[in-house]
């Protein structure tokens, strides 16, 4: 399967159950049109997965909505957040 890898570029907060906000790099703006609602997307530090809520078009990023077991999308480094500079896997 064909995946995208996006860079987290604002911390976000990601408490468990709640959907996080991933803000991507200017230069990956372009590969948002690729992804669409209900893509799995895995965090590649922690390997907690969720998958694509919403996808903000003509923004800056998309939200993910983790699933179980894992009930939160934070970084391995700061636990309750998405770190920035982390990298968030979209599969296709």
């Amino acid at each position: 399967m064909a995946t995208l890898s996006f860079t987290n570029t604002r911390a976000s907060q990601s408490l468990n159950g709640q959907a996080v906000f991933v803000t991507v790099a200017s230069d990956e703006l372009d590969d948002l049109q690729d992804i669409s609602e209900g893509m799995l997307a895995s965090n590649d530090s922690s390997g907690r997965t969720g998958t694509v809520g919403r996808v903000d078009y003509f923004g800056n990023g998309f939200q993910v909505i983790p699933i179980q077991p894992n009930t939160n999308f934070s970084s391995v480094s700061t636990y309750g957040y998405l770190a920035v500079d982390e990298t968030v896997v979209v599969t296709l």
